[in-house]
């Protein structure tokens, strides 16, 4: 749950936005166990290259340094912050049991979890994309959405982009894994036909699995929404959270992470939509 060290350093922060190298420095993942003091819990998935992914025991990516930013502008220091994954499906009850006082992701049709989720952001809006086998059997290239009417695409389950491509090809059948890796392995092996997910994510799988096999195609649908979850009925750390993900605007820090995730999986950020204009307060 969050202290009071959590309300303080908040308060403080809002105080001193200008002061970027006060609260906004960027900072190192710490991973789990190395927290000291009052922690700051923080969801994250651990199978998006590029947006949050674990690897070599820490945690990297887009979604990731966002995290990283609004925690030292809430005042916690590297050491202070603790990653959990947290599942898509799962983020509502983790949130309200409080295993983690916030997450970061897509969240999509996620937005209305009843009403025990609210979102802060977004800090990323990208579209909707596929995922497919490279130089594959020209009787059973997808080549667009419209290729998938009859045939099997592979999502995360709890994810909406499933939903999403149904509306685009009613007779697509949807199939749920528990990672990406999972469904890249599905994909692979003939089970399904394509991917579907945000694009970052699908250019981190394909930088993953090696560009001669996998291949992201042009053909876009759909908008997905990156932004921060937070147990419903918060609305000041909601304001709070809005408030550390524009001075990351403001102060280049945003721009700079979508640099590195162009450099790091080949993916360009859409700079017409983002970054994603918030607004100065929320009730």
């Amino acid at each position: 749950m969050m202290s009071t060290r959590h309300t303080i350093g908040a308060a403080l922060c809002t105080l001193a936005l200008a002061g970027v190298a006060a609260c906004g420095t960027p900072i190192e993942v710490s991973a789990p166990g190395q927290a000291d003091g009052p922690v700051l819990s923080i969801g994250v998935a651990l199978d998006e290259p590029g947006m949050s992914w674990y690897h070599n025991g820490a945690y990297s990516g887009f979604s990731v340094q966002v995290a990283q930013y609004v925690a030292k502008v809430l005042g916690y220091a590297s050491k202070q912050i603790v990653f959990r994954n947290v599942p898509i499906d799962e983020r509502a009850q983790r949130l309200a049991d409080g295993t983690v006082d916030l997450v970061v992701g897509s969240y999509g049709g996620q937005e209305s979890d009843g009403a025990q989720v609210d979102y802060a952001g977004p800090y990323l809006d990208v579209s909707q994309g596929l995922l497919v086998r490279g130089h594959d059997d020209a009787a059973r290239a997808v080549d667009g959405t419209g290729d998938l009417a009859g045939r099997t695409a592979c999502i995360v389950q709890g994810s909406d982009s499933g939903q999403a491509l149904r509306a685009q090809v009613s007779s697509v059948s949807v199939e749920e894994r528990d990672t990406y890796q999972q469904c890249v392995s599905s994909l692979l092996a003939g089970e399904s036909d394509a991917v579907a997910a945000p694009e970052p994510i699908l250019y981190g799988l394909r930088d993953q699995g090696g560009g001669a096999y996998l291949d992201v195609l042009g053909d876009s649908y759909g908008i997905a929404r990156f932004g921060v979850g937070v147990r419903a009925g918060q609305p000041k750390f909601v304001a709070q959270i809005d408030a550390a993900l524009r001075q990351m605007v403001a102060d280049g820090s945003w721009r700079q992470a979508a640099d590195g995730l162009r450099s790091s999986v080949g993916y360009r950020v859409d700079m017409g939509d983002n970054p994603p204009k918030l607004a100065e307060a929320k009730q």
